[in-house]
């Protein structure tokens, strides 16, 4: 009949999934309960619904007319009547739909704890029995002087063993939302199952039983749940929204529903009230008996998504086969035999050992306690990116059903929000926190930046002088000795740094970083301004820093009759000594490779523009020109035919980045390019703005994602996850990426304009150029936009959009005017960008 719910220990299953808990008495005074409250507590005999009701219509008559009881009035509007154990609930609720006043009716489903506590004597120092606090980094946060102080932490739960010694310093009020009591004492914990979450997260170091992990936070005990193990839908959301209004920051919810996902209008309504007032929930994933039944899948409220889910593991940091799984899961933290505070009706206070998603639950919240009360100014969301990036990626790479986004690690999440990283010499030990390795010969300073998850642990970074291994092409010079940098043969997650510096490079110097690559130097272009040289990059090798090649133009234009000539241009003039890779797209199908500049920087690679059928013999001779080792397709054999690739296939190693769709696309080189964290969601069809973001993210080493207007396509949805996305940027207004859309994102953050031109002026006013050079493009057709991205990545330079058959937006003229003393360059012919609106632009920034 009732719709149990439960708690997340871990149980052998029964009918409603109670099993008592049997606590080992320490020698600590026993508690006495509160009978009333044990009553209070018990399964009604009855049905109870949940209603909603308009304005002015009076539940007294509705309960009369019915021959209901009113046993509830709130919270946010709905109360609860109760029916006769004989009555049809479900022919009640129907009634009661078509009743005049009614929004909402359903049944008040019920809420069950499944618990399973394993009791040892633990006669040893408890300390040294909580594995969780020593294995992921959390006396190393201690050691920090992280302690959670100042952050409220709110169980809603069954009460807390108020007198527990390792709890009663760190209790505020609390409510028992079963009784709608504030009274001292009203939520003494009469079961015990509250008293062990709260010990996970917040018991006090006090050189008594176990240590929480947030030791200074505080503790509102919350009771919604009773002696039986059995809560409702009204109590639990009077809990959260108790909680919510009376100061909790974090609101733990170590329970669940016994129908997965199921989940009320009452509840989803008191998670959106905590959620809108700025409070963190976690809750625990859901248990269950693998030897009795397949995985139900994350159950309500952990399926929730303004909900984080986890899961728990075992010593050996593995997914515990009794925790719920599914893509709603966020993090997994430890759950399983863990020692805690306990509580039971005859030996009171105590100690126990307890398992369950509904312990690895508490262990995320004193986490975030710990980063809260670190950084007290930070939002929730700030919160939790820091939980979700401060991870060790476990299981399938990337966020997965098991372990969400990773296995926590409290020290990596805590000193993620460091902006300073720390200096080094060479050699140097890397880990996840990243960290700057100088080298320096004679007058020349290099400083090798690794920033924060770029490796999980790389043991010999090295940054060496070197002699360097012939003379640079075309009777370039020399500014700088050459430099091997080397990390082995570990991938990076995030794009790496170079940075020259030297006293005698003044000004805005003509110069360019090259790369050995085994047989020539490779111009690499950079950002040399202020006589500085910056440069990204993934792979290892000999840098060096010398004269720039003199190309010999006449002006500043890159121009060809058709815009794949166009791109030969620019190919030329960016990769002047050739290139090892080269990125061929088509050049009338943009989706394909809207995507695609991220990677061009990575491979240190220009992107060349074809028909669908065939190679022209232009681009031909710019391949032999560039003699590169690999080639890589974009798109399909639609855009770039089965015939491209053999004749390519003669030559040069090729690969294909394809999906059935532009959006899979996208995937495919997001995941080739291979970095975590950060993406930038971008229109499938409004190329403008994936296009002028491109160049900053090709420099920041950040993915572009595709996606329609309403929807967010699978192949995106599922992007997000391998790579482990939490912080999206979008491009453009909701016409182009709708609110639905937005809503599916991780920690989304929109820049948008009126207009396509004035997101363009929006994007350049937050990402402006880095160095003395600015690109322009026409802004109604865009295959000339899309390759000379490339250039202004490598040359620090934004690609600026331009109308050719009406005004310059004064959006984007305004920006113009203010980029005064920047060198102009034009990417296209007179026919795309006429002579008259290079002028006009020229006249303004010079």
């Amino acid at each position: 009949m009732l719709k149990p719910w439960s708690w997340r220990t871990k149980s052998t299953l029964l009918s409603l999934g109670i099993i008592g808990i049997m606590l080992l008495n320490l020698g600590i005074g026993p508690v006495v309960a509160v009978d009333t409250l044990q009553a209070a507590a018990n399964p009604p005999e009855s049905h109870q619904v949940v209603l909603s009701l308009a304005e002015g219509t009076s539940l007294d008559i509705l309960a009369k007319n019915f021959g209901a009881k009113i046993v509830r009035q709130g919270p946010l509007n709905f109360s609860t009547l109760e029916f006769p154990e004989n009555e049809n609930i479900q022919e009640i609720i129907q009634e009661m739909e078509d009743a005049p006043g009614v929004l909402s009716a359903e049944e008040n489903h019920s809420w069950t704890i499944q618990s399973s506590a394993q009791t040892t004597d633990l006669k040893d120092p408890l300390y040294e029995k909580q594995w969780p606090l020593i294995n992921q980094g959390v006396s190393e946060a201690w050691d920090q002087g992280v302690t959670g102080q100042g952050v409220t932490i709110a169980f809603v739960d069954t009460g807390i063993a108020l007198k527990h010694p390792d709890l009663m310093g760190n209790i505020v009020a609390g409510y028992n939302a079963i009784t709608g009591s504030e009274a001292a004492g009203a939520n003494q914990d009469n079961n015990g199952h509250g008293t062990e979450v709260a010990g996970v997260a917040a018991a006090e170091r006090n050189d008594v039983g176990i240590v929480g992990v947030a030791y200074q936070a505080k503790i509102m005990p919350i009771k919604a749940i009773g002696a039986k193990g059995v809560g409702y839908d009204d109590d639990i959301a009077d809990g959260i929204v108790w909680a919510a209004d009376h100061g909790a920051k974090i609101i733990n919810l170590s329970l669940g529903s016994e129908n997965g996902s199921d989940s009320s209008e009452i509840l989803r309504k008191a998670i959106a009230y905590a959620y809108d007032k700025g409070c963190l929930m976690v809750a625990a994933s859901g248990n269950y008996d693998p030897d009795s039944q397949d995985n139900p899948g994350v159950s309500y409220p952990a399926a929730d998504s303004r909900v984080l889910a986890v899961t728990a593991t075992d010593k050996s940091n593995n997914v515990t086969d009794y925790s719920a799984t599914g893509s709603e899961v966020d993090l997994a933290a430890p759950g399983d035999y863990i020692p805690t505070d306990g509580w039971s009706q005859l030996e009171g206070s105590g100690y126990n050992y307890a398992s369950g998603t509904s312990l690895a639950a508490p262990f995320v919240s004193g986490e975030a306690a710990l980063i809260w009360g670190q950084h007290p100014e930070w939002s929730r969301d700030q919160v939790i990116k820091a939980l979700e990036q401060g991870t060790e990626d476990l299981g399938s790479p990337g966020q997965d059903n098991q372990y969400g986004y990773g296995l926590v690690d409290v020290k990596l999440a805590l000193n993620l929000d460091n902006q300073t990283l720390q200096k080094v010499s060479s050699p140097a030990r890397i880990d996840a926190a990243g960290g700057i390795v100088e080298a320096v010969e004679g007058t020349t300073q290099l400083d090798l930046t690794i920033p924060q998850q770029a490796f999980k642990q790389v043991e010999n970074v090295t940054v060496n002088n070197i002699a360097a291994p012939a003379d640079l092409p075309n009777g370039s010079q020399f500014l700088t000795p050459a430099f091997q940098v080397n990390w082995g043969n570990a991938a990076p997650q995030q794009m790496l740094s170079l940075e020259w510096r030297n006293p005698g490079l003044k000004g805005n110097f003509e110069g360019s970083i090259y790369r050995w690559s085994g047989s020539r130097w490779i111009s690499l272009g950079g950002e040399i301004s202020d006589g500085k040289a910056g440069f990204g990059l993934y792979m290892p090798g000999i840098y060096v820093l010398g004269t720039a090649q003199s190309n010999g133009k006449d002006d500043n234009r890159f121009a060809g009759v058709t815009a794949e000539e166009t791109a030969v241009q620019i190919s030329k003039e960016t990769f002047p000594t050739g290139a090892d890779t080269v990125i061929l797209a088509q050049v009338n199908q943009f989706p394909d490779a809207l995507a695609g500049a991220p990677l061009a920087y990575k491979m240190q690679a220009p992107i060349l523009l074809s028909q669908s059928s065939e190679l022209n013999e232009e681009v031909r001779a710019e391949l032999r020109r560039l003699a590169p080792k690999t080639v890589y397709l974009l798109g399909g054999t639609a855009a770039l035919s089965d015939q491209i690739e053999k004749e390519l296939q003669q030559t040069y190693e090729v690969k294909r980045l394809s999906g059935y769709t532009a959006e899979g696309t996208a995937r495919a080189i997001a995941l080739e390019l291979g970095t975590q964290g950060k993406a930038v969601i971008a229109s499938d069809s409004s190329f403008q703005d994936a296009l002028v973001i491109s160049s900053w993210a090709a420099r920041q080493g950040i993915p572009i994602l595709l996606t329609k207007p309403q929807t967010l396509p699978k192949d995106t949805q599922t992007a997000l996850q391998e790579l482990k996305v939490t912080e999206s940027l979008v491009i453009g207004g909701t016409a182009v990426v709708g609110t639905k859309v937005m809503e599916q994102l991780p920690f989304p953050n929109r820049i948008s304009g009126r207009t396509a031109y004035d997101t363009a002026a929006a994007v350049l006013q937050l990402y402006p150029p880095t160095t003395a050079r600015v690109e322009i493009a026409t802004g109604e057709n865009f295959p000339d936009a899309l390759t000379g991205a490339v250039r202004a990545a490598f040359y620090g330079a934004r690609v600026v959009l331009v109308p050719t058959h009406s005004s310059i937006p004064d959006s984007l003229s305004s920006l113009l005017k203010s980029w005064q003393g920047n060198q102009v360059e034009v990417l296209g012919g007179v026919s795309a960008l006429p002579e008259s609106i290079v002028q006009t632009i020229h006249t303004w920034v010079q």
